[in-house]
């Protein structure tokens, strides 16, 4: 089998999930290539354009977010985010023009060159002809398997339970691990990860003060933001006030139920035999049969023992967490999260 014979195989979740953990425990089989956030760091643009030539493709890939560059502002003022895995060093070159969103979480994992590598696909992409733009997809794929020795693509991008329907519609033949998590797991988890803080703290200004900081490299401050909170602007931001920003807990466990009904609900349309529903729960107590089985549904060629039992030793307890909140907010979080966990009870 070749990259470019396969069915395109994406991993799908919530976030918070238990993906990341897969999708680095997959690089290090010898035959799989593991795309890491090509789709979240190039969403929503990725799929504008169809058809589309190779300078216009690269433009789709190498093009700026805003986003990425309110990242780097913040990152800058010492906040962590595991997922931008650009040297920050390196990236601070990228505060005024962007970092192209490849670079900043997608390459630095295949390669400890990531801006060669960066480079060598560009003039690999510039030179394509005009293509329907998921063939141009994959012929990328196809070409970093080749470079990279692989024979193998999946990609996994964090929170992407909602591009079912779009990579099912670009990828007809398309297979989806999709990995979930207990929703109270979930939330507590996604409450602390600052990514999902950007995005909930952002709601929160949106609702109170008409805009949402961290979408753009700046943000001009609404006059009446009382003083507690300029520590959570760009151009104020104080890491301590950003992880002290109490977020209550009931409303991400509601927003993660309202996502597990979606996309199971968009998954039921890609045939059965094509989707393979693992959770997070099993992997950790039973790693060396979940990620077995995970492969065989991937294909059946890729059941490696020396692989797996590799891959299985490197997974560790994550003991659960929510049980420690306090009685009234875990009934809450409970009540919450009761939709999305119904619809997965269903599964099994």
């Amino acid at each position: 089998m070749t990259a470019s014979s396969q069915a395109p195989l994406f991993i799908v979740s919530t976030g918070r999930s238990g993906s990341t953990m897969l999708s680095d425990l997959l690089s290090l089989h010898p035959d799989v290539l593991s795309l890491s956030e090509l789709f979240n760091a190039l969403h929503p643009q990725g799929f504008q354009k169809d058809p589309v030539d190779g300078p216009n493709f690269w433009s789709v890939l190498s093009e700026p977010r805003s986003r990425h560059t309110a990242w780097l502002r913040l990152m800058e003022r010492g906040l962590v985010i595991d997922e931008f895995r650009y040297p920050l060093a390196s990236a601070l070159r990228f505060r005024e023009t962007g970092i192209p969103p490849l670079l900043a979480m997608t390459l630095p994992l295949l390669t400890e060159d990531p801006d060669s590598l960066h480079e060598e696909l560009r003039v690999f992409v510039q030179a394509l002809p005009e293509d329907r733009i998921y063939r141009q997809y994959l012929n990328v794929f196809q070409w970093l398997c080749t470079r990279l020795g692989r024979r193998f693509w999946c990609e996994r991008s964090g929170a992407s339970l909602g591009l079912v329907h779009p990579l099912s519609h670009f990828f007809p033949t398309a297979k989806f691990i999709h990995v979930f998590r207990d929703g109270r797991e979930f939330a507590v988890s996604a409450s602390r990860f600052p990514p999902m803080r950007m995005g909930m703290i952002g709601a929160i200004f949106k609702q109170r003060f008409g805009s949402a900081p961290y979408l753009t490299p700046t943000y001009d401050a609404p006059a009446d933001l009382p003083p507690a909170w300029r520590g959570l602007v760009p151009e104020s931001f104080d890491v301590d006030v950003f992880q002290r920003f109490e977020l209550p807990i009931a409303p991400i466990g509601m927003a993660w139920s309202e996502m597990i009904i979606v996309g199971l609900k968009l998954l039921q349309n890609v045939p059965a035999e094509r989707v393979l529903h693992v959770r997070y729960e099993s992997m950790l107590d039973a790693p060396h049969a979940e990620l077995r089985r995970i492969v065989r549904f991937m294909d059946p060629s890729l059941d490696d023992p020396s692989w797996l039992a590799q891959a299985a030793a490197r997974v560790r307890k994550n003991p659960p967490k929510w049980v420690n909140l306090p009685a009234d907010e875990r009934a809450r979080l409970e009540s919450a999260c009761a939709p999305g966990m119904e619809m997965l009870r269903q599964l099994s």
